[in-house]
């Protein structure tokens, strides 16, 4: 099984890290040793290659620079670059538009009237509909508001730019998921499966539409077309050696002032003059009083603006396994891609990434040990606190201190089931780790199984268990009075049960 391993720079901290599996908890240790290890992996600056842009593609896999089976950070974020370089190229079916535009390789998830999930399979694609954030589930098993996972993640608040103007967002995916018979009979979601999730401002008062990446949409049912300008970018893809999926995003320039060391006090789109001051003076009361990134829960397309600051700058925290080496990476390609950024990409000298988000051993699960001293050794990699100030704007606080119940990032609600796991614990129905999946199905008329929390051994127990199973894993699905603790398979016994899921 492939992992992202240990290079030679890290040995020091990798055996820390064994000891802390062992439970000697060394944590001062480890991140003494972590920051030995990296000081040198920070010197050597993460190269942006010009082709990137000169001759667009899709990588299909992470490089393995540090040698067979181990890839360096730098390689995930070189990966994430020429992703969204790729996606906001022309598409050479339609040069008027980028490729994530481009209907012919990727879907937009469409609902119904009534904010059901429709056929987004059904090659009608209407002109662009964009909807207000709705709620999310916080993690697996809680259940969600109609329309499913079209907006920020979280408890379903709304956030204003200083225009008083309400932010939207669009969900699309590649193509290849609309084969969902072929994809539910599988572990892992086929490599080079895509999932992308845009944020968007209206384009009012004191902004330069030519900085942004623009579309004409149509709000929800209004007939006339608004300009938007994209304020933030969700892209999640999968490959052979990392079905987990590569979780990148990227934010607009002037979206939001760090917390902590805000770099100017005027042209925030979600932070005005008043509060960024408070935050360069350090003024706690009037911190409290802006009540940064604490949006309301109205619905309404116009609103007080919401003051919104950067928690973790790169998704990442002092003391977060190879923080330097992390942080370093990201800025250096970051600024390498400047150069190149001429043309139709010029407007991207206007968005940087913030970060990215993988897991080390893919046979292993996603999740950060909930145990005292192993938190900074789990198999999640990258910018562990990663989080949007416009996707996911409350949820930001990202914590993954050991006893956490809950760590905000993009595995805390995207559960990923290592490869080493019984094979009908699947990452395609079973695990969240789509959501999107979740709403193709549904839309197209398709049944899923759904794990349950619990062992099911008798139809009593499934009667009780397996309606909450299917309606957790989306208020749209009900039980279909199957369920079954055997591989489709092999007829395998397993310690897990799986309901069937129909849409009502």
């Amino acid at each position: 099984m492939m992992k992202n391993k240990f290079n030679n720079k890290t040995r020091v901290a990798l055996s820390v890290a064994l000891l802390c599996a062992t439970g000697f908890g060394a944590a001062s240790v480890m991140a003494a040793n972590e920051k030995a290890a990296t000081s040198s992996a920070a010197a050597v600056p993460c190269a942006a290659d010009p082709t990137w842009f000169t001759a667009p593609s899709m990588p299909t896999e992470v490089k393995q620079s540090a040698g067979v089976g181990d890839s360096t950070f730098c390689d995930f974020y070189q990966f994430s670059w020429q992703t969204f370089a790729y996606l906001m190229a022309q598409s050479k079916t339609d040069p008027k538009i980028r490729n994530f535009e481009d209907t012919s390789q990727y879907h937009e998830l469409e609902v119904n009237a009534d904010g059901t999930p429709a056929n987004s399979c059904d090659d009608k694609h209407d002109s662009h509909t964009f909807f207000i954030r709705t709620s999310k589930p916080e993690e697996a098993g809680t259940a969600f508001v109609i329309p499913e996972r079209i907006g920020q993640a979280g408890g379903g608040a709304t956030i204003y730019d200083q225009n008083r103007n309400v932010v939207y967002y669009d969900v699309r995916f590649s193509k290849n998921m609309c084969d969902v018979n072929g994809i539910k009979q599988q572990q892992n979601f086929p490599g080079g499966t895509t999932e992308l999730k845009t944020a968007w401002k209206v384009l009012g008062k004191g902004d330069d539409a030519s900085k942004f990446i623009t579309v004409d949409a149509q709000i929800g049912s209004e007939k006339g077309t608004t300009k938007l300008g994209m304020i933030g970018f969700h892209v999640a893809v999968a490959t052979p050696d990392h079905p987990e999926f590569v979780w990148a995003t990227y934010e607009h320039k002037v979206n939001a002032p760090d917390c902590s060391a805000p770099s100017t006090k005027t042209g925030w789109s979600f932070a005005s003059q008043t509060c960024t001051a408070d935050l360069q003076s350090k003024d706690a009361l009037g911190i409290v009083q802006c009540r940064f990134n604490n949006p309301s829960a109205q619905k309404k397309v116009t609103g007080n603006p919401t003051e919104i600051c950067r928690e973790y700058p790169y998704g990442s925290a002092e003391g977060d396994l190879k923080y330097s080496e992390n942080v370093s990476d990201i800025q250096s390609v970051n600024a390498g891609v400047q150069p190149y950024l001429t043309g139709n990409f010029a407007v991207l000298t206007n968005y940087f990434n913030v970060g990215a988000l993988w897991v080390s051993d893919i046979t292993q699960d996603s999740n950060i040990p909930n145990k005292i001293g192993l938190a900074q050794i789990s198999n999640q990699r990258g910018s562990l606190r990663l989080a949007n100030t416009v996707a996911e704007t409350e949820y930001q606080a990202v914590n993954t201190d050991p006893g956490t119940q809950f760590i905000s990032n993009c595995f805390g609600c995207h559960n990923y089931t290592g490869t080493a796991s019984p094979a009908s614990g699947k990452n395609t129905t079973s695990g969240s780790l789509s959501h999107i999946f979740d709403d193709i199905a549904i839309g197209s008329g398709q049944c899923l199984d759904v794990q349950a929390a619990n062992l099911i051994n008798n139809q009593q127990q499934a009667n009780a268990n397996c309606p909450t199973t299917c309606g957790n894993s989306s208020s749209q699905l009900q039980w279909n009075g199957q369920w079954t603790n055997q591989d489709a398979k092999t007829g395998q016994q397993l310690p897990m049960t799986v309901c069937g899921c129909c849409g009502k």
